[in-house]
């Protein structure tokens, strides 16, 4: 049996410079930058746990405290809507309201419609209610 080194030959130093330029490489012929700018800086995570100051970290400029959610515009989305519409106060807790609504409603009927809309409606404005007292 012989071994990689007999069959593939000796291996090659890549170390080694060689002696003189080759005339065929391009020269550069630009200047080097005196500085480069620096990356843009990092956005902040948001809002945390309803602080009212937004913790900052290295890299980190503030974003503006998102306005406030009216009451009115809850209600118009939760009429028109339904409970998708109580998205606009609780993504999650619209999209957990949308799939227990298309559930009752298709294991107890369409006439729950009558009784999932008002309902949705209440949650929404006792929703916002409560942020707002809480906020200040």
């Amino acid at each position: 049996m012989r071994s990689a080194e007999s069959v593939l030959g000796r291996p090659k130093d890549h170390r080694h410079v060689p002696a003189e330029e080759n005339p065929r490489t391009p020269k550069a012929v630009g200047r080097r930058p005196a500085f480069f700018a620096p990356h843009p800086p990092l956005m902040s995570g948001g809002w945390y746990q309803g602080a009212e100051h937004e913790v900052l970290g290295p890299g980190r400029y503030p974003v503006p405290r998102p306005p406030a959610k009216s009451v009115k515009a809850a209600l118009r989305w939760v009429l028109f809507l339904g409970p998708l519409g109580f998205c606009y106060v609780s993504p999650v807790g619209g999209l957990v309201a949308t799939a227990a609504s298309v559930t009752a409603i298709t294991f107890g009927g369409a006439a729950l419609v009558v009784v999932i809309w008002p309902v949705v409606m209440v949650l929404a404005v006792a929703a916002l209610s409560g942020r707002s007292e809480n906020g200040k």
